[in-house]
């Protein structure tokens, strides 16, 4: 192995386990803030949950709420949220409560609070921030990692996904509450799940892995191989949930460091260009070009094969991941979308764009050539079959 040079970023600090919220006011007194501003979504609103936690934290101190639209999140919301926060007199603690939406959108809003402008001037690390404001996230899935990365995903007014990235993005704590994440739905538990999944691979396989992103990484490979078909079997087993919440926070610390490949680059491009769900794009993504990546790099996936089930070698990871999917009954995410006609020349075009290019040269395989259009087209086949699989299925039970 030859040396090399690396750096990692901040840790943030993590409380994990039942009733984690009720650090909530001791944290906001650490760090210097006198009010709440609790960024979710409408989503997660209509469980009741964004109430509950508005009406424990009024008995500490002032709350407002900003709630996101349904579906990823997206330059305009983050404008919103900001001029939100910006309008408050105080210094607010701002806490992302949700999934990957309200995460992103928080972390987002807790910078522009500090920076001028617009969100806009942020994207692709186009301007420097110039502060934030505290910053507490809670997730709610088991899946984004987002709650520890210095990345924020999002989309602009042209149905671009995008992204963001600083320091400042970065919050100052994370709770991990299992019991916030039981009555998620089985097909959500099943691809925020695979997401991690992907994370973990991609960051452990990738050009910049070194061993301090292989130790989380591989664990969280291992974690989620575990746990991840009882978490969707069992959705009340707190002791599945939390482990899921801990390789997912794992997968993200890793990708924090080390970056994500190839299936973030087709997912990305698979969310511009048919708006699908981010855990059900990279893992389709996956299944699609993972054999492809482990040819002639069969050295860096081994380990991986061998977290997910000891003994099992880097050729074995395409049939494993499969058999993952499966278990956690991936198809049933794939319901909403069965009309859905996907184009492999516009998908391998979207691939090829600026914002999409730090993924695909960071994979452990880089794509040149014909190679953009035979993953497209891997994609696309694997989308028709799954779909194809959920009809069957579908079928079989109604008879």
């Amino acid at each position: 192995m030859s040396l090399n040079h690396f750096h990692t970023g901040r840790q943030t600090p993590i409380i994990a386990g039942p009733d984690s919220l009720k650090q909530l006011p001791e944290l906001r007194c650490r760090l210097g803030a006198s009010r709440y501003m609790v960024i979710s979504d409408q989503g997660l609103a209509a469980t009741g949950l964004v109430d509950a936690l508005v009406d424990d934290l009024a008995v500490d101190a002032e709350v407002d709420t900003f709630l996101a639209p349904a579906g990823e999140p997206s330059v305009t919301s983050a404008d919103a949220a900001a001029a939100a926060v910006r309008a408050l007199t105080g210094r607010p603690l701002v806490i992302g409560l949700g999934g990957g939406t309200a995460l992103d959108i928080a972390k987002l809003v807790a910078a522009l609070a500090e920076s001028p402008g617009d969100m806009e001037n942020y994207l692709l690390a186009m301007t420097p921030w110039a502060g934030r404001v505290p910053a507490v996230m809670v997730p709610t899935t088991s899946g984004t990692g987002s709650e520890v990365t210095r990345t924020s995903i999002l989309t602009d007014t042209q149905g671009r996904k995008l992204w963001a990235w600083g320091d400042e993005l970065l919050p100052d704590a994370v709770l991990l509450d299992p019991a916030l994440t039981r009555d998620l739905p089985a097909p959500l538990t099943a691809t925020t799940g695979l997401d991690a999944f992907v994370h973990a691979l991609e960051a452990t396989t990738g050009q910049g892995r070194h061993a301090f992103i292989e130790a989380p990484a591989l664990q969280a490979i291992r974690q989620v191989g575990e746990t991840l078909p009882i978490a969707v079997a069992t959705p009340h087993d707190l002791e599945a949930r939390q482990r899921m919440q801990e390789a997912a926070c794992l997968a993200g610390q890793a990708i924090d460091n080390g970056g994500t490949g190839i299936a973030h680059n087709i997912g990305h491009a698979l969310g511009s260009c048919y708006h699908l769900p981010h855990g059900v794009a990279v893992t389709l993504a996956l299944e699609a070009s993972l054999a492809w990546s482990v040819t002639g790099n069969e050295a860096r996936f081994t380990p991986a094969a061998h977290a997910l089930k000891a003994g099992c070698k880097a050729q074995d990871l395409p049939r494993l991941f499969r058999e993952l999917a499966d278990q956690a009954d991936f198809n049933q995410a794939l319901a909403p979308f069965t009309e859905l006609t996907l184009n492999a020349e516009a998908l391998a075009s979207t691939m090829q764009k600026e914002e999409n290019a730090p993924m695909a040269r960071n994979a452990a395989r880089r794509p040149t050539d014909d190679d953009w259009q035979w993953l497209a087209e891997a994609t696309v086949t694997v989308f028709a079959r799954r779909v194809a699989e959920l009809a069957t299925q579908n079928s079989e039970v109604s008879a």
